[in-house]
């Protein structure tokens, strides 16, 4: 991740990791290839309470919509969206995203609190509301 930022690339990975922490996540959609990804990381996340709030208060979750690392066949699964057989971990990821919120955005950002509540949030490179975003969650 972008700026010393420690996170996982791995759903489960993660959620179990904000679990055993009591920490929120911080669960961001995003390409290798994606102009407005890097543009956010670079304009937004810098900002210094944003920073400081993604590196001590959130477990991050980065999924890549556009990973082309192959699955490990045991790990093929078939979409409920259009049948097809997933065998990437980028097709593996969109098709959980599209499945859980209804979007194929990136980047998209989501925060899930220990209880559960979860906030969306599309792009946005405004620096204040995204830090409400996050302060939302905590």
């Amino acid at each position: 991740l972008p700026h010393g930022l420690q996170g996982y690339f791995d759903y489960k990975q993660g959620m179990a990791c904000a679990e055993e922490q009591d920490k929120p996540v911080f669960l961001v959609f995003k390409g290798h290839a994606c102009a407005n990804c890097k543009k956010m990381e670079n304009s937004v996340w810098t900002d210094p309470e944003v920073l400081r709030m993604l590196s001590e208060d959130y477990v991050i979750i980065a999924l890549y919509t556009d990973d082309r690392s192959a699955l490990a066949e045991e790990d093929w699964a078939t979409s409920e969206l259009d049948g097809k057989t997933i065998k990437t971990m980028g097709k593996a990821n969109l098709d959980f995203q599209i499945a859980r919120y209804n979007t194929n955005t990136i980047p998209y950002h989501v925060v899930i609190r220990p209880d559960g509540t979860q906030h969306e949030l599309a792009v946005t490179f405004d620096n204040g509301e995204f830090r409400d975003f996050l302060k939302m969650g905590l």
